[in-house]
């Protein structure tokens, strides 16, 4: 069974930290020895603003770190997908959905915060590796 697994589509969540940007190097270099094709997305939570919905609250430093990702790909040869979406429901549903919706094969996330149980993941990457349609791989 496992000699048949492909990863064609890996999807890199991110939220513009310093961990999630570590995430986004894995997704990269996973993609180009794999030669899968990334997306890149980030999930606006509900309740913050969106830059489609209100450009004033959004500035260019806010989204600055998609166009390095841009770059970076480019840079490696790997094909990559950015885009932002605003939460209807939980940012852990969302991405769930997403990947579920676009037959994502590997979810690569970053850990967002450290919790004061040494072993235990944040929230977000929890929710993600629980709901996720796919594996989940964790970088922090």
């Amino acid at each position: 069974m496992y000699k048949d697994l492909k990863i064609k589509k890996i999807l890199v969540a991110l939220d513009g930290s310093e961990n999630s940007k570590r995430a986004v190097d894995y997704a990269i270099k996973l993609g180009q020895e794999l030669s899968a094709d990334v997306m890149a997305l980030h999930v606006v939570p509900a309740g913050k603003y969106f830059p489609e919905e209100n450009p004033g609250n959004a500035t260019k430093h806010d989204y600055a770190y998609l166009d390095n990702i841009s770059e970076q790909s480019v840079s490696a040869g790997v094909d990559l997908e950015t885009q932002i979406i605003k939460a209807e429901s939980s940012v852990i549903d969302e991405i769930a959905e997403y990947a579920d919706k676009e037959n994502i094969d590997l979810i690569v996330i970053g850990i967002r915060s450290v919790s004061e149980f040494r072993y235990m993941l944040g929230s977000t990457a929890t929710g993600v590796v629980v709901n996720a349609p796919c594996p989940v791989l964790v970088v922090k």
